[in-house]
């Protein structure tokens, strides 16, 4: 899905041109509650991260897992809403997710080789500064933006329908 097509759903919520129906508010919240139910993964033998936020690696898993949640409902509700900005929105949303499902293969296939076994938290630290690169982490951050606005946009969706 294109940012297009995301600002399309924008605007038409924020000038009145959609008021999403009931279906499409159930489609939404459902997609935010399974996907305040996913567990930040470790890999194997992956120490618990000391900051708020977590390894980078738990966070490649997580937008894997969330494309999967996203990718879930969209084969219940696609046909069932067919146009829906709602479905547009969640299939952008899951579109760019599923962007890190490479780098999380890469990623898991790597500490598989490379680390069999428990590791120390600066070790790990050391590990994802050298298999996650300045460039990879800017990339990532902007999928991470991304998914954030086109999650904002469905928020803002079911603010206005008082959910």
């Amino acid at each position: 899905m294109t940012t297009h097509a995301v600002e399309a759903a924008a605007v038409a919520l924020h000038r009145g041109m959609w008021t999403p129906i009931p279906e499409e508010l159930t489609l939404a919240s459902e997609f935010f509650a399974r996907r305040e139910q996913l567990e930040q993964r470790l890999l194997p033998g992956m120490p618990p991260c000391r900051t708020p936020q977590g390894w980078v690696t738990q966070h490649v898993l997580w937008l894997e897992d969330a494309a999967r949640v996203a990718d879930e409902l969209l084969a219940l509700w696609r046909d069932y809403l067919p146009g829906s900005h709602m479905v547009v929105l969640l299939q952008a949303y899951a579109d760019h997710a599923r962007r890190v499902g490479p780098l999380a293969q890469q990623l898991t296939r790597a500490w598989a080789t490379e680390r069999p076994g428990s590791c120390s938290h600066q070790e790990t630290v050391w590990w994802e500064d050298w298999h996650l690169p300045a460039e990879q982490r800017r990339q990532l951050d902007e999928l991470t933006h991304s998914t954030i606005v086109i999650g904002s946009v469905m928020v803002s969706a079911l603010s206005q329908a008082g959910y």
